[in-house]
């Protein structure tokens, strides 16, 4: 971990004399603040770096080192798709060829998992669905981030009629809280920029990071212009997609088909 942020703000603190303790009571913040900022498990706005340099002493090191962390790579904290989705105050997440996962219904997800695993007993695969599904209940319990949902029509159509209803009722629910908006990508329209599942998290400081799903893991995008690479693809299949009345009115359809 050497050079990061939590490094430098650790060093310049102990350099200064002080404890956790003290420097807590010097810059009115909790202990457990600074100990996730010193461990790189959170990154403090530049507000709070220049009030933290100031009472160091630091003369603008600790600065440097906060614009390095936040210029040139990802803080360890942001490189956790999870801590990414507790983060965000709006998500973006596109797959070509299902719901994407995080709005999932437990009837959906189930499907899926018994796609991939045949031979994984019921219980397992229900215990799996409920993970996926409690991710965004957690979620809108937490922080209720607004959630864009880009995909397919066919991923809803061809489905047996108590997954598809199970699938399209979760929607319509989350779609009345004003928490959610569905694009439906048309089947006639061929998707050739996007191979693979995407996610983009917008945080509160105006930071936006990126990931994307790979065969075994999803994978958050660090080089420089991958998000803004992949926020141009969200922005482009939503002008590819049925407006979101017509996408709604499509999903209420589908309950009666």
């Amino acid at each position: 971990m050497l050079g990061t942020f939590g490094v430098t703000l650790r060093n310049e603190r102990k350099q200064s004399g002080h404890t956790l303790r003290s420097f807590s009571t010097a810059v009115n913040f909790a202990i457990s603040t600074l100990s996730r900022w010193e461990n790189d498990r959170s990154v403090p706005l530049r507000a709070d770096v220049e009030k933290l340099d100031k009472v160091l002493g630091a003369r603008g090191r600790l600065v440097d080192a906060w614009e390095t962390a936040t210029s040139e790579g990802l803080p360890q904290w942001m490189r956790s798709p999870g801590a990414l989705e507790e983060r965000a105050v709006s998500i973006d997440t596109v797959s070509v060829s299902m719901v994407p996962g995080l709005v999932q219904s437990p009837g959906y997800a189930e499907a899926v998992f018994r796609a991939g695993r045949p031979s994984a007993p019921s219980d397992e695969l229900l215990r799996l669905a409920q993970l996926r599904v409690s991710r965004y209940e957690a979620l809108v319990k937490r922080s209720d981030p607004l959630v864009t949902a880009v995909f397919p029509v066919h991923a809803l159509l061809h489905l047996p009629h108590a997954v598809k209803v199970d699938q399209v009722r979760y929607l319509l629910r989350h779609l009345e809280r004003g928490r959610l908006l569905v694009y439906l990508i048309p089947d006639n329209v061929p998707v050739l920029s996007v191979s693979s599942s995407m996610q983009l998290y917008r945080l509160s400081d105006s930071k936006t990071v990126a990931a994307s799903d790979h065969v075994t893991d999803n994978v958050v995008l660090e080089k420089p212009g991958e998000a803004s690479t992949v926020e141009s693809f969200v922005r482009d299949l939503i002008g590819l997609s049925y407006p979101r009345s017509q996408s709604g009115s499509l999903l209420e359809g589908m309950l009666h088909d």
